[in-house]
């Protein structure tokens, strides 16, 4: 990078910090019984506003993927979740397509696995969390289909928030129809004047272009996106999308934090604080992240009690890092790496 784009774009990730720490308030304090007094604890971890939702979040979240969408992990499952709320998380994100395939069972029945083991929690949990699940399906009839699945899941009467799963790059001449009276649009607009669902967003990790057009076409109130820190190395989700919904003054969610855990590959990459603190540095409102066990579940809410703020030049230091390593960690993006369809 010449000595010119990295001024700028020192100057770009100064806005970004800004903007970030402009947004983050002070958690709740964790009030302890000691000696007779009541004492602090550990500060939860900040809170940023989700967006115009009315939702203050804790800056890390948890993502239902991982051992939670797994068939025969339903315990451990149980268990992350509950334990994800007693240590302070009020947003979980799944969706009605998340399931992983095991060694009997496909991929496709694995669907809604997820939001099954969410729902055993928020049977008697649901007023402790925002809740956001997505639909996969792009019209009206299959999108209203899959919304009665997913609250017959998570046993629930309402989503807090309901979003377009996973806009891929190749649906960009096709947006006409999602808006169309038997297209997706029209389904989350029906749901929520029923008030099945409260807020409407979008998610993708594809391009940021189409997620860009959708923004810019219709206020959805939320955006789940794909940002890590090799992010800038390939058409960059933070350049060419970020500040349109900052602009839009939605909720911005990221995932795809540490790539999968491939940030850690070759000998580790960067560490999941770093790879944590560089996403929630920028204007996002929180991250999610799935969890194998329950043991990374605490080191990421320890990493998000003590987050302070990184400088612009702290962030250079970690793209940099990332950077010989960027396919590796953009898999997930067209044209880059291997990527399978979900559906």
């Amino acid at each position: 990078m010449s000595f010119q784009n990295r001024r700028s774009r020192r100057e770009f990730l100064k806005k970004m910090a800004a903007a970030a720490a402009l947004a983050s308030v002070a958690g709740p304090i964790d009030l302890v019984a000691s000696k007779g007094k009541t004492v602090a604890k550990n500060a939860a971890m900040p809170l940023r506003p989700l967006g115009r939702t009315g939702h203050m979040v804790g800056i890390y979240s948890l993502g239902a993927q991982a051992s939670v969408e797994t068939p025969g992990k339903e315990e451990l499952a149980f268990d992350i979740v509950n334990r994800a709320i007693d240590l302070g998380i009020n947003y979980i994100d799944t969706a009605a397509a998340y399931g992983r395939s095991t060694d009997t069972i496909s991929r496709r029945e694995a669907m809604g696995t997820s939001e099954r083991n969410v729902g055993r929690v928020m049977k008697t949990r649901r007023n402790e969390v925002f809740l956001a699940s997505k639909t996969h399906d792009r019209s009206y009839d299959g999108s209203m289909r899959l919304l009665e699945q997913s609250l017959k899941n998570l046993q629930t009467d309402h989503l807090d928030l309901w979003q377009v799963h996973n806009l891929k790059a190749r649906e960009k001449d096709n947006l006409d129809a999602y808006f169309a009276d038997d297209g997706v649009v029209k389904a989350m607009e029906k749901a929520k004047s029923e008030g099945m669902v409260k807020n409407l967003g979008i998610t993708g990790h594809e391009d940021p272009e189409v997620l860009k057009m959708m923004a810019e076409r219709y206020d959805f109130d939320n955006v789940l996106v794909a940002i890590n820190a090799a992010d800038k190395h390939y058409n960059s989700m933070i350049e060419k999308f970020l500040p349109t919904a900052v602009e839009k003054e939605m909720g911005i969610v990221g995932m795809k934090i540490p790539a999968r855990d491939r940030i850690f590959d070759k000998g580790g990459i960067i560490t999941m604080k770093e790879a944590m603190e560089y996403v929630i540095s920028l204007p996002v409102s929180t991250v999610v992240i799935g969890i194998d066990e329950i043991a990374e579940l605490e080191e990421n809410i320890k990493i998000a009690r003590e987050f302070t703020q990184l400088s612009a030049d702290e962030l250079l230091a970690i793209e940099d890092k990332a950077k010989p390593h960027y396919e590796h960690l953009q898999f997930f993006k067209d044209g880059i790496g291997q990527w399978p369809s979900e559906w």
